[in-house]
């Protein structure tokens, strides 16, 4: 275990390298505004002079994970989820006229992504990059890493059922892809990567009383979501799970409060990293 009481960093297999440069993934959960810790992970990273070669993303951590591999900084990212107003809950969830498929819709990610992304093929993007999405129809889940319909899927993976409409890609209908595998691990087996990290977002603490509807669908998501986690984690590496027992997946207006617990759980892992990476070249 590697990591300060207030957050967890578990590791759960010694990475296997013998003198070569080792490929490293990075998988990035869903989990709502909670997401948002993933910047401050990247921003340690980016201190750090940590890199990755391969990124895969489900839901909020398939919005923060296109834009990194797009080639924004974890700053820059902060910055944009400031400027186009998406820590306020009332921005990022617009009401949908009709309830037939969702009580709201993806209006205001479908601009963001529309302007920040160079293009919309996958191609455009600096470094390989995947994310989940679930087939609502067929009851099966799915990695998109190629192709010219690279907006359309990252919505999709960010459709939470119910409470977002549906998306339509090529003829196919899908939703969260967090409602089948939250933390995105396969695509990085699959790449065979020699370090797999993982960032978990989601937690779901003891509660004696839970108040309010918001809080109680927040919850039941939280739940849900979290238990398709546990088998993938234990493929990993690494698994980082900064304490935010404090927030909720609807804690939008916390973007500075989440990034900088992500920061600090990011920070304290590449400070050990980097000293057992250390420890281990002296030890040859």
């Amino acid at each position: 275990m590697i990591g300060n009481v207030d957050n967890s960093v578990a590791q759960n297999n010694k990475p296997n390298i013998q003198g070569k440069k080792p490929k490293i993934g990075l998988a990035l959960s869903g989990g709502g505004a909670l997401g948002y810790a993933h910047i401050g992970f990247l921003q340690a990273m980016k201190e750090y002079k940590f890199d990755v070669d391969v990124v895969s993303g489900t839901s909020m951590g398939s919005i923060i994970g296109v834009l990194y591999c797009a080639g924004y900084t974890p700053i820059e990212i902060l910055d944009l989820v400031d400027k186009e107003n998406m820590n306020k809950i009332i921005n990022v969830i617009r009401l949908n006229s009709s309830f037939g498929r969702g009580f709201f819709n993806h209006e205001k990610l479908s601009k963001v992504l529309g302007k920040a992304l160079p293009s919309n093929d996958f191609s455009c993007l600096n470094k390989k990059f995947y994310c989940c999405v679930t087939n609502f129809n067929k009851a099966t889940y799915k990695f998109v890493g190629e192709g010219n319909y690279l907006k359309e899927y990252i919505i999709a993976s960010a459709s939470i059922p119910i409470v977002y409409e549906p998306k339509e890609v090529e003829g196919e209908m899908y939703v969260d892809g967090g409602v089948m595998q939250n933390l995105p691990v396969e695509p990085l087996l699959k790449e065979e990567c020699d370090i797999i990290i993982g960032v978990d977002v989601i937690s779901v603490p003891n509660q004696s009383e839970i108040k309010g509807l918001m809080n109680i669908f927040a919850r039941s998501m939280a739940l849900s979501i979290s238990s398709n986690t546990e088998s993938w984690a234990e493929k990993c590496n690494y698994v980082i799970t900064p304490n935010l027992e404090k927030y909720t997946i609807l804690d939008f207006d916390k973007a500075q409060e989440l990034f900088d617990i992500g920061y600090e759980v990011g920070r304290v892992f590449f400070e050990d990293y980097k000293k057992q990476e250390a420890k281990s070249k002296k030890n040859k």
